[in-house]
């Protein structure tokens, strides 16, 4: 018997699953072309004064000059272990939320459980579920975005950012077509999707092949091989490409449902897992299409000249369209992709540091590797306008394009290149912080 997604993962999700309100933050300020920070901003209690300032003074920076973007990519380096550059990221969503009139925020993570997350807040519910309610979403939410961002500097935003999407004042979603292990959703949902869209005469072996990756109830006798890749990679093929009734007047988004882009999503990614040698010369949309695609999808569902923020890793955000720079991920970006569509009203910022510490959802901490005198880093932070005392600086692309080649940390390991062909902006820490590895249930 098939399962019935929603009406099974609203019981989950709801069963399972803190909503506060965090104040919004004032019109962004405009700063110099390479900005220093100061130290006026008054510490919160159990904040250092130098992180809290660090995170207001360089969001207002960055925000101001991405104010009028129609779409925002907001990088980070791509280990996705650092605190400030977490935190600073946070407001400045914020300040795009309350003072530019962004209307979505999109992440670098799997769609699956943001969608289950958004039926969730879409069905209605007792005035007395209240604070159970709360943090069932807030825990939806930490689901969907996964364990990279499990960490006590980004729970209370996480928190603000529920509450405004029930308050309707933006949608949430993710980009990705890789399940996470936090998926819990995408785990109660998928597996009868498939099953249900498949051909009769697949359904239980093809539900069954799902739930057990997902599970990833593999054994000695029925291991993840090749004829398992390929099982998933039919069967998620199979109910993508089902017929399905829709009205000629519908747009592309009414087209493509939220169950269309899961399945759609879900085959991609089965593809993909079968790598080059097992699947031969069939072509497969890489994970930065897939993403491509989804900003696409989402940018036609949500109201006219809706603003959209993305959360990524500056390997994906980078606008640059082939090797120049040569790009570590081996594809064309996500970046470079939106910008084919969306030109001068996409901005994409960069996020890198001079020295610290980092970690990754919850290992031990460990020091960022050293820079060479003359990289991005150390030109950014030490000497000129932002002074060897200055917490950070924001290098638009004029200022970028001024350095000329030089090396970065910006894609994790050193390159020197030209990074005004890659940002529209990069902002520079002085000192990175690990963050506080908070896992939910």
């Amino acid at each position: 018997m098939h399962s019935q997604p929603t009406q099974n993962l609203l019981g989950l999700l709801v069963g399972g699953l803190l909503l506060g309100s965090l104040s919004l933050i004032s019109t962004a300020a405009e700063a110099q072309r390479v900005a220093p920070a100061t130290s006026s901003v008054t510490a919160s209690p159990g904040t250092p004064p130098a992180t809290d300032a660090l995170e207001e003074q360089a969001a207002a920076r960055v925000a101001a000059a991405v104010c009028s973007k129609r779409v925002v990519l907001l990088g980070e380096l791509p280990e996705h272990g650092e605190a400030r550059g977490f935190g600073v990221k946070a407001r400045i969503v914020e300040r795009l939320v309350a003072s530019c009139g962004f209307r979505a925020v999109l992440f670098e993570a799997g769609s699956y459980d943001f969608f289950g997350l958004e039926r969730v807040i879409a069905t209605p519910s007792p005035a007395s579920a209240g604070t159970d309610r709360a943090d069932s979403l807030e825990l939806g939410l930490a689901r969907a975005i996964g364990g990279l961002w499990w960490t006590r500097e980004l729970a209370g935003w996480r928190r603000w950012l529920v509450h405004e999407a029930v308050a309707g004042r933006v949608a949430i979603g993710g980009l990705d077509d890789q399940p996470s292990a936090t998926a819990a959703y995408a785990r109660a949902t998928l597996p009868g999707l498939v099953g249900a869209a498949a051909p009769p005469a697949r359904a239980a072996e093809c539900q069954e092949a799902v739930a057990r990756h997902l599970g990833w109830g593999y054994t000695a006798t029925l291991p993840y091989d090749s004829t398992e890749r390929a099982r998933l990679a039919d069967c998620a093929q199979l109910a993508a490409t089902r017929p399905v009734a829709r009205t000629s007047t519908a747009s592309p988004a009414e087209r493509r449902t939220p169950d269309d882009v899961m399945l759609d999503n879900l085959a991609s990614y089965f593809a993909r897992e079968r790598g080059t040698a097992e699947r031969g010369a069939a072509a497969t949309p890489d994970r930065d299409l897939v993403m491509a695609r989804n900003v696409a999808w989402w940018s036609e569902r949500l109201p006219r000249d809706a603003k959209i923020v993305v959360w990524t890793a500056t390997t994906h955000a980078a606008r640059a369209p082939g090797a120049q720079p040569a790009l570590p991920l081996g594809v064309r970006p996500l970046g470079a992709r939106l910008a084919e569509r969306w030109g001068d009203q996409l901005a994409v910022i960069g996020f890198t540091a001079l020295q610290g510490q980092w970690s990754r959802a919850g290992r031990p901490s460990q020091p960022l590797a050293p820079l060479p005198p003359n990289a991005l880093e150390a030109r950014a932070l030490t000497g000129g306008a932002a002074g060897d005392s200055a917490g950070w600086a924001y290098l638009d692309r004029a200022t970028l394009r001024s350095f000329g080649s030089v090396p970065s940390r910006l894609f994790g390991k050193v390159t020197t290149t030209d990074w005004s062909t890659a940002f529209d902006g990069v902002l520079v820490i002085r000192d990175e912080a690990p963050p506080t590895f908070e896992p939910r249930r």
